[in-house]
């Protein structure tokens, strides 16, 4: 009897989801999915013993994965084991995360007191946030940038406008060919840099269009361009940005790899080549720009030597997740993580050690606001994080389809932080 069951679909799918093209079969990334499509084709056999093997041995390498602890439980559930798959349900919510029942029935049958109560703490609000602004109609903001004399940009996916956030919406200071909109805005000496890119969830994108991912360079007053930057990879598509002490940072989405502008001038160079990320995200630099810490959506934190040239995994702290975080903003010796990949949407804060060579512990900031689903891009000024707290990517179907025509408003919102 196969026990590839609706559950077990789409868990190895939501665990395969977000893939680079190419994966280096030697990297921390490739070893997990070569065992975990291994365990699943164990699992397809009815080999459960050597499913579960396979499965463990790719937990071992990611250990805070989701779906591996969750196809722990299940199998052992299939072997008759409650206790054990007890155990790897407690360790799943010991890391913070919430499961769901209804897509999960088979947990009921071990499901208790004491989970449940885990599972309310995990779900529970906490922290306060408050609403800068409200932006009406759909948008799909991305990103937001804080000029220093306080004023507010941010990029609409949907539209492929920059500019200014008013009472009235986006006052347009920039827009780009149809189908292409900034993914990351910010600004450095007064000038305003962002990440290009097609998108299908842009007004005029066609899929057969030829169009260059690039950095570009604004003047944020006229929206006049001064300069353009890019590495001439067809199916590149610029994402996350940082503006680093020195240079500039971008992860490539699409394709796996992060480049890095060199004193922010000639030409977009690798610096993490395609093959060992699944999908670079966001960026932070610490205070000396020595060391670089990316965010991997589907593998978790990779710190980046700038001056040895070599590239470490991080491990998850054993009450934490690292999986599906987006934007990375360094505070202090700190760094303020947005983790949309779970939910309930969570900011958190990672301790860092001194030098970036782990993370020691992770604080829940925000979790639960209503006013706060699928957020993104933001900027930390002084003691605040100001954020995109409700982007509207909810909106779209994973084929950039918008589903609702009248959606709710997106929202720029604040949280203080405490040195």
């Amino acid at each position: 009897m196969k026990v590839w069951t609706p559950v077990l679909a789409s868990l190895v799918l939501l665990a395969s989801s977000v893939q680079a093209q190419n994966v280096d079969p030697t990297s921390d990334l490739g070893k997990f999915r070569a065992l975990r499509a291994d365990g699943i084709a164990a699992l397809q056999k009815n080999e459960r013993q050597k499913a579960l093997d396979l499965i463990t041995q790719a937990g071992d390498i990611l250990p805070d994965s989701p779906s591996i602890l969750l196809l722990k439980a299940q199998i052992e559930l299939e072997m008759k084991r409650k206790t054990l798959a007890r155990a790897h349900l407690l360790t799943y919510l010991r890391r913070g995360m919430v499961v769901d029942l209804k897509r999960n029935p088979e947990f009921e049958a071990i499901w208790d007191a004491e989970l449940e109560s885990m599972q309310a703490e995990n779900a529970a609000k906490k922290g306060g946030l408050t609403v800068r602004t409200e932006v009406g109609d759909l948008n799909l903001i991305e990103g937001v940038a804080i000029a220093e004399d306080g004023t507010l940009f941010a990029t609409a996916l949907r539209t492929g406008i920059v500019g200014t956030v008013g009472k009235d919406g986006i006052e347009k200071r920039l827009n780009f060919r149809p189908g292409v909109a900034a993914n990351a805005i910010g600004l450095r000496e007064g000038v305003l840099w962002a990440s290009t890119a097609p998108s299908r969830q842009t007004v005029g994108y066609k899929a057969d269009a030829k169009l260059v991912s690039k950095i570009v360079k604004v003047d944020p007053a006229t929206g006049k361009i001064l300069g353009q930057f890019e590495n001439k990879r067809p199916d590149r598509r610029l994402s996350d940005m940082l503006l680093g002490k020195e240079d500039l940072y971008v992860s490539d989405g699409n394709t796996g790899e992060v480049l890095r502008l060199t004193g922010y001038q000639g030409a977009l160079d690798v610096l993490i080549p395609e093959g060992y990320l699944g999908s670079p995200q966001g960026l932070a630099e610490n205070e000396a720009a020595t060391m670089l810490i990316v965010a991997d959506y589907s593998s978790g934190l990779y710190r980046v030597d700038l001056t040895a040239g070599t590239i470490k995994r991080l491990r998850a702290p054993q009450n934490a997740v690292l999986l599906g975080l987006d934007g990375l903003y360094r505070y202090g010796n700190d760094i303020i993580a947005v983790q949309n990949g779970f939910k309930p949407n969570r900011i958190l804060r990672l301790k860092m050690s001194a030098d970036w060579g782990e993370v020691e512990s992770v604080e829940v900031l925000l979790r639960g606001a209503p006013e706060m689903l699928e957020p993104t891009g933001g900027q930390i000024v002084g003691d605040k994080f100001i954020f995109v707290a409700r982007s509207q990517w909810s909106e779209f179907d994973d084929k950039g389809n918008i589903k609702n025509p009248t959606p709710e408003p997106a929202v720029i919102g604040e949280i203080t932080l405490v040195p």
